[in-house]
């Protein structure tokens, strides 16, 4: 009799270890579930906090739009840097970009040759940004090629110093050249030449516009270019415009932009530059904007939303979200 009691006893104690080991394990899964759901709660919200912020930059786009339909500038709301809005558990932080204060890299091959080069002016503004940026000439002149032939619709070299669908397939891992339009200015890096350095210092200077159709057109505001990409305003004048008077240039600029491109050409720097490719000149350039970036994250509870949205200025002057990323701030 002792030992089935003896017997009975271990059988209690093991099945209440057993039940000790499924609740343990139930609480857990239950702990881990409602982590879980809580966290995807919070993305969820921390989204739609997102969207609100696009919402409000639409507006004050739309606004400054109408009170200066013929300029962007930056003097205006849109141009606030390092906006910061708290909201219930968090925060919203974000700027918003001129997408056009930029080269297109979607727009190289546009353009007309100039005098005394057989580049289309588009592709000759890039080479030149490349040497502004301490890149040989030579190298300047093969990158602009194998870009040309990356976004050009053909496996068929634009010259020998390009790069299609071969040259990448020799490589160690290989991979084919897009031929067709860039959808995010980090695909340069896979172009021919194009180091990890090199691609740092481009990168605030250059962006990708989804073209309209099947071509790109370039159209840079000069009003909105900073101190920091005069260089770019420096191969816009195909390297005819020295460094610091593009740096005197953009500092001088009116607080709302000049007026139109006739006033902007008529400057006494760019007059002097201008000989030989003033109609090109004038086609690159613009003094409003239709495409606009913002950049904003949301912090909400230790969960954050990172998005990078491109707007566009329809023809009824009002701004659209067109192209949607998450993640990918620097």
């Amino acid at each position: 009799m002792t030992q089935q009691r003896g017997v009975a006893l271990l059988v209690v104690l093991l099945i209440l270890v057993v039940m000790v080991v499924l609740a343990a394990n139930i609480s857990n899964r239950f702990q881990t579930e409602l982590f879980r759901t809580s966290n995807l709660v919070r993305q969820s919200q921390a989204k739609w906090y997102a969207f609100g912020a696009e919402t409000l930059v639409a507006k004050t786009l739309n606004q400054d739009i109408k009170d200066s339909p013929t300029r962007t500038h930056l003097g205006q709301y849109w141009a606030t840097p390092n906006q910061v809005f708290p909201v219930d558990e968090g925060v919203i932080t974000g700027e918003v970009r001129d997408a056009q204060a930029c080269f297109d890299l979607n727009a190289i091959n546009g353009g007309s040759a100039t005098s005394g080069s057989t580049l289309p002016y588009n592709a000759n503004v890039f080479k030149y940004l490349l040497i502004a940026l301490d890149v040989d000439e030579f190298d300047a002149g093969q990158i602009t090629d194998a870009l040309r032939d990356w976004v050009d619709t053909d496996d068929e070299l634009v010259s020998s110093l390009g790069a299609e669908d071969a040259w990448y397939q020799s490589l160690k891992v290989p991979y084919l050249a897009a031929n067709g339009p860039l959808v995010d200015v980090s695909e340069l890096r896979l172009v021919r030449g194009i180091s990890a350095s090199l691609y740092r210092r481009l990168q605030p200077l250059v962006c990708v516009i989804p073209p309209v159709g099947t071509t790109s057109t370039l159209a840079i505001n000069v009003n909105t270019l900073r101190l920091e990409q005069a260089p770019l305003l420096e191969a816009l004048l195909l390297g005819q415009l020295s460094l610091d008077d593009a740096k005197s240039v953009i500092t001088d600029r009116p607080t709302n932009g000049w007026e139109n491109k006739a006033v902007f050409q008529d400057l006494a720097p760019i007059k002097a530059a201008i000989s030989g490719i003033g109609d090109a000149l004038q086609k690159a350039i613009d003094v409003k904007s239709s495409y606009f970036e913002a950049r904003l994250q949301v912090e909400l509870d230790g969960v954050t939303i990172r998005f990078i949205s491109l707007f566009k200025k329809q023809s009824s002057n009002k701004v659209v979200v067109i192209r949607r990323q998450y993640g990918g701030l620097e």
